[in-house]
């Protein structure tokens, strides 16, 4: 590749991570004025999640996923997913039964593809985070369908096999395909520039839900920014949940299961909501990623602060300084 090109690509993928939250404002903006995109047929938003799932698993490495003791993931995996989701379902459905089935499926949301990077960002152990992330989602296509139908379909016609069947075409299918090229240097260029058409690619599904719900949104304006508060306070929990489930863990584990059960892959449950259940769970949804991009920057206010005030462990790796 020419120094030049290379030069320009590795810029503008650094502009988009660094501006990803301007992306996400502008595609809500778009979603809004561009005429037509509620046109789109719901199949091109299961190819976007293809797009999205295919090009994040270039960053799965088996040698670091051999690397991990499997009882503590595997535990944190039932712990977050199917318990604390039955767990905030019953207590939404108490305090606010309209919104339950939304935070069922952003609880239930895996572990997104950026999570072991900001967990590097964060020294905390890479691996681990893979592990996590890889787990959650092989398994996302059956759990998620799954508690729909022990929750959900009861109270709501819900389409379970056609749920399961968008699972498997936007997660199995794209991780199949990719398997040809991790050996070549499309690995090597997605790995470090994903950000080309992983930041796009969320933005345009925001942007067609966007489109898709407008009517309501505009309606529900209130009720929207309440969903967006309900979102921010979720993610924190999330967080939360992960950082004190393993107390004794070191310090690094420990902002590798507060980020793996932050930061989630909210693209899969957008889409899912946006094709089969109602417009008020898909703007809930659709909110959730602007609260997650700014719950995550409150993670890492307070995480920093909670550094200043502990010795790091004999042998961990020097944490950054936040100032």
């Amino acid at each position: 590749m020419h120094p030049q090109v290379a030069t320009l690509i590795e810029r503008l993928s650094h502009a988009l991570r660094t501006h990803f939250v301007i992306a996400l404002l502008a595609s809500v903006l778009f979603g809004f004025v561009v005429p037509g995109l509620d046109m789109v047929p719901p199949p091109i938003m299961v190819f976007f999640l293809g797009l999205l799932m295919f090009v994040s698993a270039f960053r799965i490495t088996v040698g670091e996923i051999r690397s991990i003791t499997p009882w503590q993931p595997l535990l944190f995996y039932l712990l977050r997913y199917p318990l604390l989701s039955a767990g905030l379902w019953v207590v939404a459905g108490l305090v606010y039964p309209p919104l339950a089935t939304g935070i069922l499926l952003l609880t239930l949301a895996p572990a997104g593809v950026a999570s072991p990077g900001v967990a590097g960002i964060y020294r905390g152990n890479v691996s681990l985070t893979i592990v996590i992330v890889v787990m959650s989602s092989v398994l996302a296509p059956f759990l998620i369908p799954l508690v729909l139908q022990l929750f959900v379909a009861r109270q709501v016609d819900v389409n379970i096999f056609a749920i399961f069947r968008t699972l498997v075409i936007s997660v199995f299918v794209p991780v199949t395909l990719h398997l040809p090229f991790r050996r070549t240097r499309v690995t090597t260029f997605l790995r470090a520039n994903d950000s080309l058409i992983v930041v796009p690619t969320i933005a345009t599904l925001v942007m067609l839900v966007i489109a898709g719900q407008k009517e309501f949104i505009l309606a529900h304006a209130a009720e929207a920014f309440v969903f967006f508060l309900v979102a921010i306070v979720l993610f924190l929990g999330y967080y939360v949940f992960g950082w004190w489930l393993f107390p004794r863990s070191p310090w690094r584990d420990r902002v590798s299961f507060a980020l793996a059960s932050g930061v989630n892959n909210t693209a899969i449950v957008i889409v899912l909501a946006y094709l089969y259940f109602s417009a008020e769970v898909s703007i809930f949804l659709v909110t959730s990623e602007l609260a997650w991009v700014s719950s995550m920057v409150l993670f890492k206010y307070l995480l920093h602060r909670f550094e200043r005030g502990v010795t790091p462990d004999p042998g961990e790796p020097q944490r950054p300084n936040s100032d």
